[in-house]
């Protein structure tokens, strides 16, 4: 019994029987028993940190960012509860939230290298360039051998045009120990921003051998060829893309299926242009599909899709029309794409 003559506290049990159950990695239990444990004693600042820890291990963003959000009203003072809620709150993409939340945690806590860090990555979310790296190198001034601050660092960089030192910046993550998708990706594209698109172009192939389901390893792979000016194989890496962004938001699978459409018509001008009507005919109804996906993510006008889609079906129809005709047909429905660019900068 305590000295102050009191039993134990009435989620004592429930707080046992929980940390248990976490420590064994039983998550689900977990957050069951730490349910119990707020729902007995709903003050315990402790209770609901371990509660969003459980639900966070097993996958429910929702009801960690809650019981974070509780862990910090009941004690604001705890440093690492705004911690994990701005890293999840950054999960969710509510960059707002996290760069408060993270905000709060540097005050409390300034010697929190991983706070500056999710500071840096929610400002960069909410497109304050300066911000995010002021907070990512005061990351990297707290703890200098902190590899995910460089990387983050380092795409930053390449987001605002400075290649080179993002390219230094993310070997110097690589040679910390970083081998993550998003390192790969970001290296691979500032690669090619330096000229070196052949060495790029390596890289991400051999991160989608190993990652199939990633479509942004898959659409970097798609600009690096673009640079490269492999428009066929690029479209193949779009493509891919496309298939595997099914359950990514709307405005990345936008940008996906914007690149795509742009490289099929680059693929069907040229074909024009030369003369290849085999080509031409070939590359048509991909041309078709990617127009559809551009038209119900809202890339296209939807009058220009509806032009696009026809032109597409009238090339197809018989051998009677023109290349050259459809090729006027479809410079009027879509314009021209602009060329390539070395990746970096958003799509």
């Amino acid at each position: 019994m305590p000295p102050d003559g009191r039993g134990a506290p009435p989620n004592h049990e429930a707080l046992r029987a929980g940390e248990r159950a976490y420590e064994a990695a039983q998550y689900a239990d977990a957050a069951r028993l730490f349910a119990r444990a707020v729902a007995e004693d709903g003050s315990d600042a402790g209770a609901w940190f371990k509660l969003g820890n459980a639900r966070w291990r097993r996958g429910d963003r929702t009801g960690a960012i809650e019981a974070y959000k509780r862990a910090c009203a009941e004690n604001p003072a705890r440093a690492r509860a705004w911690h994990n809620l701005s890293a999840v709150q950054i999960a969710a993409a509510d960059f707002a939230g996290a760069a408060e939340s993270a905000t709060k945690a540097v005050a409390l806590e300034p010697r929190r290298a991983k706070a500056w860090n999710n500071l840096g990555v929610a400002r960069h979310g909410l497109g304050d360039a300066v911000g995010a790296e002021t907070a990512l190198r005061r990351a990297l001034e707290t703890d200098p051998a902190f590899p995910t601050a460089y990387t983050n660092l380092g795409r930053l960089l390449l987001a605002t045009g400075r290649a080179p030192e993002a390219r230094e910046v993310l070997e110097r993550a690589k040679t910390l120990g970083e081998n993550g998708l998003e390192l790969r990706i970001a290296l691979a594209s500032a690669l090619a921003a330096c000229g070196e698109a052949a060495a790029g172009e390596a890289l991400l192939a051999e991160t989608v051998r190993a990652a199939p389901s990633s479509a942004e390893a898959w659409a970097a792979l798609g600009d690096v060829r673009r640079v490269r000016g492999v428009a066929a194989d690029a479209l193949e890496a779009f493509e891919a893309a496309t298939a595997a962004a099914a359950d990514l938001p709307d405005p990345m699978r936008a940008g996906f299926a914007r690149r795509r459409l742009a490289t099929a018509f680059a693929l069907a001008l040229e074909a024009s242009r030369c003369g290849d009507r085999a080509a031409f005919e070939a590359v048509l109804p991909r041309m078709r599909l990617a127009a559809a996906e551009a038209d119900s993510l809202g890339v296209l006008d939807r009058s220009k899709a509806h032009e696009l889609s026809e032109r597409c079906a009238e090339a197809t129809a018989g051998p009677s029309l023109s290349a050259a005709t459809v090729r006027a047909s479809l410079l009027g429905a879509l314009p021209v794409a602009p060329p390539p660019r070395a990746p970096g900068g958003p799509a």
